[in-house]
């Protein structure tokens, strides 16, 4: 799996930066996507502090600790981390036991805004076409899936508070939740 690790504050020793590579590479096990850490280490007297952010999986946590030798410090933002990412992968599970919610029946009135005389996405009084009118706010990725679970519809689409980026949670098959961020296609 790819990552990207950028380092802030100081400039680590070769030694240092293996090292948090290699156990930032231990976190991949839980993530499907890649993964992005910047990793800000700093000295005052004898404290050394680590404070490492981790974006993955439209998930971004961050976690700091403090102790007399960096890689200690290291150490354990990695067990925090670790815990972070478990804690939220058993959230996710949670909300995938749930069973999958009913979809409501779509009716074929018009939007507010769209036109009282206007018939939506087909020919007037087929009922071929519905049309449905929704919010899209802008939330974290754990209240998108909190309102999903807790929606009557088979689908959450949203916008990602962390990178701006349009997401959309579904029931795909085997009463899994799918993930699908879009992006614009280059011209």
């Amino acid at each position: 799996m790819q990552h990207t690790v950028t380092f802030r504050h100081m400039e680590p020793s070769q030694q240092l930066t293996d090292y948090s590579i290699e156990k930032l590479s231990k976190l991949e096990k839980y993530l499907d996507s890649v993964m992005d850490a910047d990793i800000t280490f700093t000295v005052e007297k004898f404290r050394h502090r680590t404070v490492v952010v981790l974006t993955a999986d439209g998930l971004k946590i961050k976690a700091e600790q403090e102790s007399e030798d960096m890689y200690s410090s290291l150490d354990l933002v990695v067990d925090k981390l670790e815990k972070q990412i478990k804690r939220h992968r058993e959230k996710i599970k949670d909300y995938i036991k749930q069973a999958p919610p009913k979809a409501p029946a779509f009716h074929a009135e018009p939007s507010p805004g769209n036109g009282e005389d206007r018939e939506p996405y087909g020919d007037p009084g087929d009922g071929s076409h519905k049309s449905l009118d929704l919010p899209l706010a802008t939330m974290t990725g754990d209240q998108a899936m909190e309102r999903f679970t807790e929606g009557e519809l088979p689908f959450h689409l949203y916008i990602d508070e962390a990178d701006g980026a349009l997401r959309l949670l579904r029931y795909s098959g085997g009463g899994l939740i799918e993930l699908v961020t879009f992006h614009r296609q280059a011209d």
